[in-house]
C-alpha cells in the first residue's frame, strides 16, 4: 500500500478528548393523557450524563460529544425508553419521548452522580499526561478487534510492538519503565498473551490515562492509571463472549447502608481451536479478575480492592518436521500471574482533600525452556502505604504526601542444574512528594512538582517543572522538563523472540555492584491547535538521555538473563504530529511520529526492535446508522532493526483461518546480531464493524452487539523478525488475511 495512504489513514480515536458544545433536549409525556412528565430522567448512558424533566416535561443534556449515544429515559409508574440518537458536532437535537403507564406500581428509583470522590482525583495523573482513554469509547476505536486499554493509548510517541502482547514503549523507553495502577494502587505485570494484551476487563472500569507522572510513583517513562467504575443504585450488568475470551462484570449495592459492590472476571484460551495433536499450536489459558466494596464512612468513601491475573503457555521447544506426530516430550512452559490487595479512605477535610491507601501487590513468573531445559524462576512481593493531602483554590492546587515501599525481590535460573543466577533484594523506599499548580493570569498556568526518594542509604531528588501558555483560545503552547529516578529493572530479554508468548517483566530491585539505579532526563515542547468545534491538531517533541539501565540483550541469547547484566546507556528524540476531525456521522484522527532511539551498553551500539525510525497508526469510525459502526484501522512501522533468532523457529499469530497461535521452536537472539537485520515496513489495515440492538426484559431494556474484524485486508505478509537457519535469515511473517475476531457482547 502507498505510504501516503497509510499516513493518511493512520489515525487513532482519542473520544474522550474530543468533546463539542452539542445537546439533546427535548419533552418526555405520558403515553395516555398526552401530559408532560416532570421528574423523569434521561440518561446518556454511554457517557454518564443525565438530566430530570421540568413541570412542562422538558430536558436537556449539555456538552455533548458528538456521534451516535444511546439515550434510557425512566419515569416512575412508567416502562423505560431506549433509544440511539445521532449528536450533531454542534447545536440541539431535539428528540421527544412518550413514555407508556405501567399496570403495576414499580418502586422508586432513584438516580444520583456516581461517587466519584475528590480522593480519586488526587490519585490520579496531573497535566502530564500524554494518551487518555474512556471505557465507553473504546468500542469506536478503529483499531481494535476487542476492548484493549493499552492498545487503545499507544500511539505516535507511544509504542505498543506490532503482533506482540506486552507493554508500552513511552518515547523510547523499555516496558519495565512504565507503572501501572488501578485506582492509585500498582499492579505488575498487567499482560496477557496471545490477541489481548492488556491484563484486565475493561467492562470494570470508567478509563484509563497514561501519564510523565504520578504522585510519588518511582517510574522513567510514567504511569498508565486505571480508573474502576463506581458501583450504581440498581445492579447492571455487561460481558461479552468472542472468538478469544469470555468476560463479565457486575455492579450494584449491598443493600447494607451506602456500600456498593463491583466483580468481574474474565478468562481465554488460545488453543480454543487448535487441531488436538498439532506441536506447532500455543497451548494454555488466560484468565483474570476483579472485586471491590466501597461504602460512605468518616466522611468519605472507603473502598476494598482485589485483583488477580494469571497466564499459562505451553509450547514445542523444536520445529517439528513436516508429517511428523506432535512432539512427547517436555514443551516450554512460561507462567506469570499478580495480584493486587488494597485497603483506601478518600475524603475531605474542611477544604483540604485526603487520600489513604494501603496495598500489597505481588507478581511471580516460572519459565522452562529448551530441550536442555534452563529454569527461570521470578518473585516480586510489595507492601505499601501512602497518604497524599491536596488542597485547590481559584488559582491554585497544591498536593503533598509520603509514599513508603517494601519490596522483596528474587530472581533465579538454573542451567543445566547449576544455579546461574541468584539475585535477591530487600530494600524499602520512602518517598516525600509535592506538586503545585498556579495560574498566572489568564493565559499561563505552571505546574512544579518534586520527589524526594531514600533508597538504600542514598537520597535521591526527581524535580519537574511544566508549563502552558494559551497563546489564544485556540493555540496553546506547553513545555516540561523532568528528572526521574526507578529502583527496579526487568531481566527479561527484550529482543528475543520469544516475548511473542512471554511479555511478562522480571523484576530485580537495584543492587550496587549489580543492578544501577535508572536515571531518566527528558525535555518535551507542544503545540496544540483547536480551530473550531470538534477539531484538533497537535505537534510535539522530546529530547530524552537515560542511564543507568540493566541491559540484557547485549550479553544474552537466552529470553530472560542467567548471569550479570550490564550498565547501559540511551538515547531518544523523536517530534509527532495528529489531527483529529469529528462529526456527528464519523470520527478521523491522523497520527504520525519519528524518532531516533539508541541504546549502548560498553562496544556495543543499537536500534531495539520496538523503535521503528517513522509510526503511522490509526483509524476511521463512521456511523452509517445510530445503531451500525464501520471502522477501519491502519499500522504501519517504517525503518524497523530486528535481531535475528537462531535455530529453527516457527510463529504466527492469532486467526481463525489457522485455528489459533503457532509457536515452535527455542530460538536464541545472539548479542552478535544483535539489531543487524533491517526489516521490511510493516503495514496493515483492518476492518470492523458493529451493530447493536434493543431487548427488552420486563421492565429493563438490555443492550446486545454483534461484532466482528476483519484483518490484514490486503493479505498483505509483513515480516516480523527473521529466523537463521544455516545462516541464512528467512522472515518469519505475520498471519495472513483472515476474519480476527467475531463476538457478541451485552449490557443489562
Amino acid at each position: 500500500m502507498p505510504f501516503m495512504l497509510a499516513l493518511l489513514l493512520s489515525v487513532s480515536v482519542q473520544l474522550a478528548s474530543l468533546q463539542s458544545g452539542a445537546a439533546i433536549a427535548g419533552t418526555v409525556r405520558d403515553g395516555e393523557s398526552g401530559r408532560p412528565l416532570a421528574g423523569a430522567t434521561v440518561m446518556v448512558d454511554d457517557s454518564d450524563r443525565l438530566a430530570t424533566t421540568a413541570e412542562d416535561g422538558r430536558y436537556e443534556v449539555s456538552n455533548l460529544p458528538s456521534g451516535p449515544h444511546r439515550l434510557v429515559v425512566r419515569a416512575l409508574g412508567h416502562a423505560s425508553y431506549a433509544l440511539h440518537a445521532v449528536v450533531p458536532r454542534a447545536g440541539i437535537l431535539e428528540v421527544n419521548v412518550v413514555l407508556q403507564p405501567l399496570t403495576l406500581r414499580l418502586p422508586i428509583v432513584e438516580v444520583r452522580r456516581d461517587r466519584r470522590d475528590a480522593g480519586r482525583a488526587i490519585d490520579g495523573l496531573r497535566d502530564g499526561r500524554l494518551r487518555s482513554a474512556r471505557a465507553a469509547d473504546l468500542d469506536r476505536h478503529p483499531q481494535l478487534a476487542e476492548p484493549d486499554f493499552l492498545r487503545a493509548i499507544a500511539g505516535g510517541d507511544v509504542v505498543a510492538a506490532a503482533e506482540r502482547p506486552g507493554g508500552l514503549h513511552v518515547r523510547g523507553g523499555s516496558t519495565d519503565q512504565t507503572v501501572y495502577t488501578i485506582d492509585g494502587v500498582p499492579v505488575f505485570n498487567p499482560y496477557h498473551t496471545s490477541e489481548l494484551m492488556g491484563g484486565w476487563n475493561t467492562d470494570a472500569f470508567d478509563g484509563a490515562t497514561l501519564a510523565t507522572d504520578a504522585p510519588g510513583v518511582s517510574s522513567l517513562s510514567g504511569a498508565v492509571q486505571l480508573t474502576s467504575k463506581s458501583p450504581g443504585e440498581v445492579v447492571s450488568s455487561r460481558g461479552g463472549a468472542s472468538t478469544t475470551h469470555v468476560r463479565f462484570a457486575v455492579d450494584g449495592p449491598l443493600g447494607i447502608g451506602s456500600a456498593g459492590f463491583l466483580v468481574s472476571g474474565r478468562a481465554a484460551w488460545p488453543a480454543f481451536l487448535a487441531p488436538a495433536n498439532d506441536a506447532n499450536f500455543v497451548r494454555g489459558a488466560s484468565a483474570d479478575w476483579l472485586a471491590k466494596v466501597e461504602s460512605k464512612w468518616g466522611g468519605g468513601v472507603i473502598r476494598l480492592l482485589a485483583t488477580h491475573s494469571a497466564d499459562q503457555v505451553h509450547v514445542s521447544p523444536r520445529r517439528p518436521i513436516a508429517g511428523a506426530e506432535e512432539w512427547t516430550g517436555e514443551r516450554n512452559q512460561y507462567d506469570w500471574s499478580s495480584g493486587t490487595a488494597a485497603l483506601q479512605w478518600n475524603g475531605r477535610i474542611g477544604r483540604d482533600s485526603l487520600a489513604v491507601s494501603s496495598w500489597r501487590s505481588t507478581t511471580g513468573a516460572g519459565a522452562s525452556w529448551g530441550t536442555t531445559p534452563v529454569l527461570l524462576a521470578s518473585r516480586r512481593t510489595d507492601h505499601g502505604l501512602q497518604a497524599t493531602w491536596s488542597r485547590r483554590s481559584s488559582s491554585t492546587t497544591s498536593q503533598s504526601g509520603l509514599r513508603f515501599e517494601d519490596s522483596r525481590i528474587s530472581y533465579t535460573v538454573t542451567d543445566d542444574q547449576h544455579v546461574s543466577a541468584d539475585l535477591r533484594t530487600a530494600a524499602p523506599l520512602l518517598t516525600a512528594f509535592g506538586d503545585l499548580q498556579r495560574a498566572i493570569g489568564a493565559t499561563v498556568r505552571l505546574d512544579l512538582g518534586a520527589s524526594a526518594m531514600l533508597f538504600g542509604g542514598r537520597g535521591y531528588l526527581s524535580p519537574s517543572v511544566r508549563g502552558r501558555w494559551s497563546l489564544t483560545d485556540q493555540l496553546a503552547l506547553s513545555a516540561s522538563l523532568a528528572r526521574r529516578h526507578q529502583f527496579a529493572q526487568s531481566l527479561r530479554n527484550t529482543e528475543s523472540a520469544v516475548g511473542y508468548v512471554f511479555p511478562a517483566d522480571l523484576p530485580v530491585g537495584a543492587q550496587r555492584g549489580v543492578v544501577p539505579v535508572a536515571v531518566s532526563d527528558e525535555r518535551s515542547l507542544s503545540v496544540d491547535y483547536t480551530p473550531a468545534t470538534g477539531i484538533r491538531a497537535a505537534i510535539s517533541g522530546y529530547v530524552r538521555e537515560m542511564h543507568g539501565l540493566a541491559l540484557v540483550a547485549p550479553v544474552e541469547d537466552a529470553p530472560f538473563l542467567r548471569g550479570s547484566p550490564v550498565s547501559g546507556a540511551a538515547t531518544a528524540r523523536g517530534v509527532s504530529a495528529e489531527a483529529e476531525v469529528r462529526d456527528e456521522r464519523y470520527v478521523v484522527v491522523a497520527r504520525f511520529a519519528r524518532q531516533r532511539v539508541r541504546y549502548s551498553a560498553g562496544d556495543a551500539r543499537y536500534v531495539p526492535e520496538f523503535a521503528a525510525r517513522a509510526l503511522a497508526d490509526g483509524g476511521v469510525t463512521v456511523f452509517p446508522a445510530p445503531s451500525l459502526m464501520l471502522r477501519l484501522g491502519v499500522t504501519a512501522a517504517l525503518g524497523r532493526s530486528v535481531t535475528p533468532a537462531t535455530g529453527s523457529f516457527e510463529w504466527e499469530s492469532c486467526n481463525l483461518k489457522d485455528r489459533g497461535c503457532e509457536f515452535a521452536g527455542s530460538p536464541r537472539a545472539e548479542p552478535s546480531r544483535l539489531a543487524s537485520l533491517r526489516a521490511p515496513d510493516y503495514i496493515r489495515l483492518d476492518l470492523g464493524f458493529r451493530k447493536q440492538g434493543h431487548v427488552r426484559f420486563g421492565s429493563r431494556h438490555a443492550d446486545v452487539a454483534l461484532f466482528g474484524t476483519f484483518s490484514n485486508v490486503f493479505d498483505r505478509f509483513n515480516v516480523l523478525t527473521y529466523g537463521l537457519v544455516n545462516g541464512v535469515p528467512q522472515g518469519i511473517d505475520m498471519r495472513p488475511q483472515s476474519p480476527l475476531v467475531i463476538g457478541l457482547d451485552w449490557r443489562f
